[in-house]
């Protein structure tokens, strides 16, 4: 099967029977660890395939249930669909099952069935007693209104009647999407004699096939799939919701760790802090602190941060808000994404939240544009979001790196960003969007910059393009730039010429002292021929300074008319010309030369010669072997 899946996933307090339950339903025992066996608990994730009445297929992910492996259980539970919510009947709710609920309600599993287990040890008033305390727990909740199932793993008796309300609320799940770029957040690594490098995960979004290549975050480490596995088989390719077994290759199993993720080339940012909608537990009893340490539980990561909250000093029990969350360690999220966050020490899950913006600015305080795109990201409304996003990037970006930036197909923005008064630059076959305001901001920054290097360097006639890109902003691509200057050219904000660019009403005095340089320069060196003077001595005979007369001779060079042999040598390009078609000449006569004869059929001297025969060796127009030059590949 290759076709859009779900994936059912355990939760609930230790010794509740989650893994009993998953061998009844499926005939496969998840807890394949020899320690899980000895000691009766699930320590590392479980995996199997249950079949369901309607012929639907559904991977199933089994979670630790001990408060040792939340962050095990966080790991498998950000990838599933529907949970099956297990409470022993016996026990009733339980602390785990109170902190794997709030778990599965900040990451926004819509769907979910309540298995209640080891019903034959109740009697049928309890097991209504604990029914209606579920139903209580499960109020205001993602999956409010579950149904509550009573089962006995060990007899049997009620699985025919989950197997079906598990169907029936499967039938009601959205699979994932698999018009995003491929996701897959690695919760196993091992290897494979013969085979290498094997990852295991939930496949989040897009689609997995053979060869295809693929990138890890956050290392950036490069390599390709070999084949694709799923439920032990081998499969040409895999969409969204399977759960899939990848083996890299190109990738060494040092370079791989669980919590990677593995995905299309760059389609996934790398940060240390993202935006986003907290929520704040109802349970807790003091206000949350902004700047308080604690674990951020992304996909199957965890890593270290602090949440800042955005305006408020603080949240009470129960409250929501915007926050930056600043990480300790760089992860790679996605708008819409769902995180838990647990207290620093000791452990405990304390609320979550959903991903807005997975690469905003440093800060706290939000300028109006700033607030209205994460009000507009909470709101699910894309359109104002592309448009809010240039506003706060304040960069020219193109419709698919809005896409990117957002988490979200590009056809779902390219409509929007062309039907929005935005100003467009044209660079290649691209074309970026800027807000009119943002555009300005560059030009006026072009020019002012321009007038303060005047200011600096008044002998200057202007400054390389990219040197200017560096005083305006360094997060401009170049070609980027280089479209924005071109419309302050056109503005009359700017002049590019000879490489350069300088501002109109500056650098008058430096680029008449370089005409004049210039002027001077070239009829000199045309009567000097193969003996010309060094830079300063140049400049001593035009009465010019040497600076204005370097940068003079670097014009001449780039177009043409004198050749740069070395720093302090420049010959005309016509005596250049003659000396290489008489060494040639000679060349193709007596097939070799050496430098005095050269010396002597051109009438320069050794001084000269030698450093203009090194010059006609890199050219390719002569080849030397010891003394002797014989006729190059370009001669």
């Amino acid at each position: 099967m290759t076709g859009p899946s779900l994936v059912l996933g355990t939760a609930g307090h230790i010794d509740h029977g989650k893994s009993s339950l998953v061998r009844a339903l499926t005939g496969t025992d998840p807890d394949r660890l020899p320690e899980e066996k000895e000691r009766g608990v699930t320590i590392e994730l479980g995996f199997a395939q249950l079949e369901l009445p309607s012929g639907r297929t559904m991977g199933v992910v089994d979670v630790p249930g001990h408060e040792k492996f939340v962050r095990q259980m966080v790991a498998g539970a950000t990838g599933i669909d529907v949970v099956l919510f297990v409470v022993a009947a016996d026990d009733g709710v339980m602390p785990q099952t109170r902190e794997h609920l709030a778990i599965i309600d900040l990451l926004g599993i819509p769907k979910g069935v309540v298995a209640l287990t080891k019903s034959d040890l109740a009697d049928e008033d309890w097991i209504e007693l604990v029914s209606e305390d579920i139903r209580t727990l499960l109020e205001g909740t993602s999956i409010d209104g579950a149904p509550i199932v009573p089962v006995s793993s060990k007899s049997g008796a009620g699985l025919p009647e989950l197997l079906l309300a598990i169907d029936e609320v499967a039938a009601e799940a959205s699979a994932r999407q698999s018009n995003l770029p491929m996701r897959l957040p690695v919760d196993r690594v091992f290897t494979i004699s013969g085979a290498g490098t094997v990852v295991t995960g939930t496949l989040w979004s897009g689609s997995a096939e053979r060869d295809a290549p693929v990138e890890l975050y956050p290392s950036g480490v490069k390599g390709r799939i070999r084949s694709v596995q799923m439920h032990g088989e081998q499969a040409e390719k895999a969409v969204a919701g399977n759960r899939v077994a990848i083996n890299l290759a190109g990738v060494e199993r040092d370079e791989v760790n669980r919590g990677d993720i593995v995905a299309e080339p760059g389609t996934l940012t790398v940060t240390e802090r993202f935006d986003a909608h907290i929520t704040y537990l109802g349970s807790e009893t003091k206000p949350f602190e902004s700047g308080a340490r604690v674990h951020v539980h992304h996909g199957t990561r965890e890593v270290l941060g602090r949440v800042l909250l955005m305006d408020v000093p603080s949240l009470p029990p129960g409250g929501r808000g915007v926050a930056q969350i600043r990480l300790e360690e760089p992860l790679s999220p996605r708008y819409g994404d769902h995180f838990i966050i647990r207290s620093y020490s000791p452990m405990w899950t304390i609320g979550g939240g959903v991903v807005l913006d997975a690469l905003p600015p440093r800060r706290t305080q939000l300028k109006h544009y700033e607030r209205s795109l994460l009000e507009a990201l909470i709101a699910h409304d894309l359109s104002s979001a592309a448009i809010g996003l240039l506003a706060a990037r304040a960069l020219p970006m193109t419709s698919a790196q809005v896409a990117l930036a957002l988490g979200v197909p590009r056809s779902g923005v390219a409509d929007d960003l062309n039907k929005a008064d935005l100003q467009r630059l044209k660079v290649g076959n691209d074309t970026y969007f800027v807000t009119t305001g943002a555009q300005q901001h560059f030009l006026d920054s072009i020019e002012r910059e321009l007038l303060k290097f005047h200011e600096q360097n008044p002998k200057a006639t202007g400054i390389a393009a990219l040197a200017l890109r560096d005083r305006v902003d360094r997060r401009l691509e170049p070609k980027v730039f280089d479209a924005l200057l071109a419309v302050a050219v056109e503005r009359s904000a700017a002049v590019l010429a000879g490489g350069e660019v300088r501002h109109p009403k500056a650098a008058s005095t430096a680029l008449a002292e370089g005409e004049a340089a210039r002027d001077a320069l070239v009829p000199l060196l045309r009567s000097q021929g193969l003996a010309p003077a060094t830079v300063v001595e140049l400049a001593a005979e035009v009465g010019i300074d040497a600076g204005v007369v370097r940068k003079a001779l670097t014009k001449l060079v780039a177009e043409g008319a004198i050749v740069r042999v070395g720093p302090e040598l420049h010959f005309d390009a016509g005596a250049v010309e003659t000396a290489r078609d008489q060494i040639v000449a000679h060349l193709k006569q007596h097939g070799e030369i050496l430098a005095k004869e050269a010396r002597d059929i051109t009438g320069s001297s050794r001084k000269f010669i030698l450093p203009l025969l090194e010059y006609f060796d890199a050219q390719g127009i002569t080849k030397r072997d010891g003394d002797v030059r014989t006729l190059g590949k370009r001669g």
